[in-house]
């Protein structure tokens, strides 16, 4: 079955507008960003991506967050999503931050652990976001425990968790998208069938399966030939029998972690914006660690300040000129974004023979 979510893929040519602009070498503007409201976490999760960077620091100022929105929207901005570094939640301006910004009319996601949400909180999320995704990375209490580095108790909790917004949804009749998403290791691949139907019975729009993948900063990693043939076919047999007009199980391929990289220009970079706790404005998420990736400050200088400056502009030529692209994040969020460009900036040949 289809994954209707497009996750191993881009939505980009649904914004005729920026493909008319880029086509047209115009200043292209962000249509999704991100914001890191906190880089603290209640949980440890072994496989995060983030770990190198640590866990310290969040968005201190309340009224910035808001102004922060305000920017965003006037920029041209489509969608917001609170996610980032740590647990969103953790930081009490972010259930507020997700009212401002619907208030404004975008479009707001979250992604969470879902353990420190209140029955308060269910409500507004129905209401506000267009989609949630939870972080769910084992099957079982123990395996969660060891994997979050948490309580066993939170495994249920976020259940429970994930069951009264389910319920809220379904009482106001919201058209909140709820997804669990779990990142696919030796230590969770079991019992995956029996989850599935937890999820179902809780009444989730879907389920999906990411694959790991390493970052060089980091010292955990698995097994290169994790996960293999058989557990991979296990698991698309599973999304052939469990999906539903309803549900969908979304086992993402594993190709795209080898996939070589035609393009030499990440053209992707102007419009998935990423603004850190610290107020760092990137673009390349893998590569935050290189200053010379920062394109500017929002606690120093605006939005619109920050995204006509020098600064803004050397960040996006270092990222081209200097770093390798097949040297990325091999999931990339802006890679099926510039294959996609990358095509229309070099087009096959006898186009015209649609």
């Amino acid at each position: 079955m289809k994954d209707k979510f497009n996750l191993d893929s881009h939505k980009f040519h649904y914004h005729t507008d920026a493909i008319n602009d880029f086509i047209k070498d115009k200043d292209a503007k962000p249509i999704y960003v991100e914001i890191s409201p906190t880089a603290y976490c209640n949980h440890k999760c072994v496989f995060c991506h983030y770990n190198y960077l640590g866990h310290k620091g969040k968005f201190e100022d309340s009224n910035r967050l808001l102004s922060l929105i305000d920017e965003i929207k006037n920029i041209g901005t489509k969608s917001v999503v609170f996610a980032g570094i740590g647990e969103p939640t953790l930081n009490k301006d972010t259930i507020p931050a997700i009212l401002y910004a619907k208030k404004l009319g975008l479009d707001v996601a979250m992604s969470t652990n879902g353990a420190l949400l209140k029955d308060k909180d269910f409500e507004i999320l129905a209401k506000s976001l267009t989609w949630i995704r939870f972080s769910f990375n084992a099957t079982d209490e123990e395996s969660y425990a060891n994997i979050h580095q948490t309580n066993k108790n939170d495994f249920q909790l976020v259940l429970s968790n994930i069951k009264k917004l389910v319920d809220e949804k379904r009482k106001l009749n919201s058209k909140i998208t709820i997804g669990v998403q779990l990142v696919l290791m030796p230590d969770n691949h079991k019992n995956i069938e029996k989850f599935i139907e937890i999820l179902k019975d809780i009444g989730v729009d879907y389920f999906v399966i990411k694959q790991f993948y390493d970052h060089d900063k980091n010292t955990f990693s698995i097994d290169k030939n994790f996960p293999d043939e058989n557990i991979l076919s296990s698991l698309l047999e599973l999304s052939i029998k469990h999906n539903t007009p309803k549900f969908n199980f979304i086992v993402r391929s594993p190709e795209i972690l080898i996939e070589d990289r035609e393009y030499t220009t990440c053209y992707g970079l102007p419009y998935i914006l990423y603004i850190r706790e610290d107020g760092n404005l990137f673009s390349c998420f893998t590569n935050q660690h290189d200053d010379s990736t920062i394109m500017g400050n929002i606690f120093e200088n605006s939005l619109q300040d920050i995204w006509v400056s020098q600064q803004k502009n050397e960040a996006i030529n270092y990222i081209n000129n200097c770093i390798d692209k097949n040297s990325c994040q091999p999931s990339c969020r802006h890679h099926q974004i510039n294959k996609y460009l990358w095509d229309l900036k070099n087009p096959n040949e006898h186009i015209n023979f649609i």
